[in-house]
């Protein structure tokens, strides 16, 4: 009789072990389920996020001319675009020739204000022109055209202090086909070209 007591007890704990172990063998199951679940929302949060911001940029529009386009607290803004095959001296000096081109010269009115604490320098090789197929117009900086440039409107290194506005002229020679209208002023915020801003170049 007690053989058979110890059996039956034996067999009973043996049951209760067992159920213990699936027990703990479903709840760690349920636990790494868990843990996969909340990393995959979190992963996806960050995809939507992600996705959210890079539409925030892409609905942001370029300047129009006679408004300011900022970067890195430096506010560009074109004031004048115009296109022109002669450009004369300012001053009517007789003895300086006009610069003139069997295309056509883009010339920019720009100004520069400084909303950084410290100094920058600018020159007219930050700018440029695009067109809608990617192609690239630099500045015109040959020494006729120094002539005929205002010495207080030429960006050659020039450096602005904190709080000052700069206003400058920046000449693109372009083929006469190409409409204005059609052109997209970019210009870099320094040196390295990293952080620029765009203009469209429609009246």
């Amino acid at each position: 009789m007690k053989k058979l007591f110890k059996g039956c007890m034996t067999a009973i704990v043996a049951v209760i072990a067992l159920g213990i172990i699936i027990s703990l063998v479903s709840g760690g199951g349920d636990d790494t389920a868990s843990t996969s679940t909340s990393t995959e929302d979190t992963t996806a949060s960050e995809q939507t996020n992600s996705e959210s911001e890079a539409e925030t940029e892409e609905a942001v529009e370029n300047a129009k001319i006679g408004e300011a386009a900022t970067i890195d607290d430096i506010a560009f803004t074109v004031n004048e675009a115009r296109s022109t095959q002669e450009i004369d001296d300012p001053d009517g000096n007789e003895f300086i020739e006009p610069v003139t081109t069997t295309e056509q010269f883009i010339v920019i009115d720009a100004s520069i204000k400084n909303g950084k604490q410290e100094a920058i320098t600018m020159d007219s090789n930050f700018f440029r022109l695009l067109t809608d197929d990617g192609t690239t117009y630099e500045p015109k900086n040959d020494g006729d055209l120094i002539m005929v440039v205002p010495t207080e409107k030429m960006l050659f290194l020039e450096e602005i202090n904190p709080g000052l506005t700069r206003e400058g002229l920046v000449v693109f020679e372009v083929p006469a086909g190409v409409a204005m209208e059609s052109l997209t002023l970019e210009v870099d915020a320094g040196f390295f070209g990293t952080k620029s801003v765009q203009i469209d170049l429609q009246q």
